[in-house]
Parts: C-alpha cells; structure tokens; sequence
C-alpha cells in the first residue's frame, strides 16, 4: 500500500512539475502574427467568368485578354492538351 501511495504521489508531482513548465515557458508569448496573403495585381482588362475546364474546375476564374481581343482562362495552360471546354469571346462578351 505505501508503494502504491509514493507511486501515485511521484506521478502527480510529475505532472504538475511538467504542467508548471510548459505554462512558464508559454506564459505571456503571443503567437506570431500571419503573414499577409498574397494578392497578385489584376491586368487591365481581366473579367471574372466562370471555366468549365474539368481541369480548373474554378466557378469564377480571372480571363485575360489576348493580344487578339479574345479572353483566355489564366490557368488555360494547366488544362489538359490544347482543347480548352470553355469557349473564348471576343471583347463584346459573344462567344468565337
């Protein structure tokens, strides 16, 4: 019975022990602060449209406009091959 009580004792002193410098060591820190996301500046030009490439599979996704006047999904190179499902427009918005 005494073993057991000066088990029961050293495991409790054990633990406090452990809980009081854990507190110590974290009392009064501040967890650093998150960076800022990181926004990359829009291209005059760009709209918001949906791309319905099962690749990108964004339900709104920056177009860029081509140095033809047509708009192209940003992520248009990460489509799988050159077939792109989602039509091009010309600068009035109607599909080409």
């Amino acid at each position: 019975m005494n073993g057991l009580l000066t088990l029961v004792l050293g495991v409790a002193t054990g633990l406090a022990v452990i809980g009081l410098l854990t507190l110590a060591r974290t009392a009064g820190v501040r967890p650093a602060p998150r960076p800022a996301p990181a926004f990359r500046p829009v291209a005059e030009g760009t709209v918001w449209r949906p791309c319905h490439d099962t690749a990108c599979g964004h339900t709104a996704t920056r177009w860029l406009r081509g140095p033809d006047g047509t708009y192209r999904c940003e992520r248009a190179a990460e489509h799988r091959g050159d077939v792109h499902l989602t039509h091009t427009t010309d600068t009035r918005g109607s599909a080409s």
